[in-house]
C-alpha cells in the first residue's frame, strides 16, 4: 500500500508540473509505419520479457541462498525494478486489439494452442502425481508455472473486448473509462474486493491489471501529434528516476519488499521513460530486444522449463553470485530465442519449399 501511494503522490507532483509549465505532453501513439504495425512497442515487449525472467530469477536464487542477504537483497531489487513486465504486456496487448474477421481463431491458433502444449508438457514434467481434476484446474488458473496465469488473465480481457468493443473503441468514452478503470484498478490494488471474489481467482483477476488494459485501447485510439513534449520532460523524467531508484533501494535493500506485479503508476511511468530513451538506443541493440518482443511467446512458455530444470542446479556454480546471475538471465532468455529462430528458420523452409509462388 505505501509503495502505491507513494506512486500516486508521484503522479499528482508530475502532471502538476507538467501543468505549470504548459508542457504538451501526449501519449504514445501506434503509428503505422510503410513495412507494418510500429515496432517500439514490440521492444517494449522485449523489455517486458527480460522483467519477467529476472523476477523469476531472484526466487530462483532465493531457493538456494535465503541466508546470503546482501545477494537474495539485490536479487529482489533486480525483480521489484522489472515489476513493469507483466502491465507492459497488457498494455501492448490492447493497442492493437481490433474486432474482426479471425479474431478467436487467431486467439486460439496464436496463443491458445501453445498453452496448451506448454501447460500439458508442462504438468507431466513438474508434478509426480497426476489427475485429470487437477490438470484442469491448473490450467484453467494458469498454475501449472507461475508464469503461465498470465494466458487466462489474457483471455477474459480477450473475452471482455469482444463483448464491449463498441463502448471501449468509442473515443466519447474513452477518458471517463479510463478514470473508472483507475478506481477500480486502485480499489482492487488496496485489497477492497479481496472478500468479494474467490481465493484462487485472486491472481487472474482482471481487477488488478483493468486499467493498464483500458490504458492500451486509449493509446490504441490516440493519433499522431505535431507538437513534441518540451525538453523539460527529461527533466522530470531524470528526477522521477533517481527518486523511484531510491525508493527501490530502500523497500528492496531495507525493508525486503516483494513488491506486486500490478501497481498502477510504477509501469507507467516505465512505460513513459522507456519510450522516451528508445530512440537514443543503437539500432543493434533496438532490433535484438524487438526480436525477444516479437518472439515473446516462446520466451514465455518456455523459460518455465528451463527455470524449473535450472532448479537441479546451484547458480553458483556457474561461477559465484554475478556470474551465476549473468549466465541463468542468458539461459533463460537464450535458450527460448534459439528455439524460436529454429521455428521460424523451418517455418520458413517450408513455406519456401511448398509454396514457392508465395516468395
Amino acid at each position: 500500500m505505501e509503495w502505491e501511494l507513494l506512486g500516486i503522490i508521484l503522479a499528482g507532483f508530475g502532471a502538476l508540473y507538467l501543468w505549470a509549465f504548459r508542457i504538451p505532453y501526449s501519449l504514445p501513439h501506434p503509428i503505422a509505419t510503410p513495412v507494418g504495425r510500429e515496432n517500439r512497442f514490440d521492444i517494449l515487449r522485449g523489455f517486458a520479457m527480460i522483467g519477467i525472467v529476472i523476477i523469476h530469477i531472484h526466487s530462483y536464487f532465493q531457493f538456494f541462498h535465503p541466508a546470503d542477504t546482501s545477494v537474495i537483497r539485490t536479487t529482489l531489487f533486480l525483480s521489484n525494478l522489472s515489476r513493469f513486465s507483466v502491465p507492459l504486456f497488457i498494455i501492448t496487448s490492447a493497442i492493437f486489439l481490433r474486432k474482426k474477421e479471425g479474431y478467436w481463431t487467431s486467439k486460439f491458433k496464436n496463443l491458445l494452442i501453445p498453452y496448451t502444449i506448454a501447460s500439458v508438457v508442462g504438468y507431466f514434467i513438474k508434478y509426480n502425481h497426476y489427475t485429470v481434476l487437477e490438470f484442469l484446474q491448473f490450467y484453467l488458473l494458469g498454475k501449472v508455472f507461475a508464469p503461465f496465469y498470465f494466458v487466462p488473465l489474457l483471455i477474459q480481457f480477450y473475452i471482455f473486448y469482444y463483448i464491449f468493443e463498441r463502448i471501449l473503441m468509442n473515443s466519447k468514452y474513452s477518458n471517463s473509462l479510463l478514470l473508472i478503470s483507475f478506481l477500480i484498478n486502485l480499489s482492487s490494488n488496496l485489497g477492497f474486493f479481496d472478500n468479494l471474489i474467490a481465493k484462487d481467482y485472486h491472481s487472474i483477476s482482471i481487477l488488478n491489471y483493468i486499467f493498464f488494459f483500458l490504458l492500451g485501447i486509449r493509446i490504441g485510439l490516440s493519433k499522431e501529434e505535431k507538437n513534441k513534449p518540451a525538453a523539460n520532460i527529461f527533466v522530470l523524467l531524470g528526477t522521477f528516476s533517481l527518486i523511484i531508484l531510491f525508493l527501490l533501494i530502500c523497500f528492496s535493500g531495507i525493508y525486503g519488499v516483494d513488491f506486486k506485479n500490478h501497481h498502477l503508476v510504477y509501469p507507467i511511468f516505465f512505460f513513459l521513460f522507456i519510450w522516451e530513451i528508445l530512440p537514443k538506443l543503437s539500432q543493434k541493440v533496438s532490433n535484438w530486444i524487438c526480436f525477444i518482443g516479437t518472439n515473446s511467446l516462446f520466451i514465455f512458455l518456455l523459460h518455465p522449463f528451463v527455470i524449473h530444470m535450472m532448479h537441479s542446479f546451484d547458480p553458483y556454480s556457474f561461477g559465484g553470485p554475478i556470474l551465476g546471475y549473468i549466465v541463468t538471465l542468458i539461459l533463460n532468455v537464450g535458450i527460448p530465442t534459439a528455439i524460436a529462430v529454429i521455428v521460424q528458420k523451418g517455418k520458413s523452409l517450408y513455406q519456401s519449399h511448398h509454396f514457392p509462388e508465395q516468395q
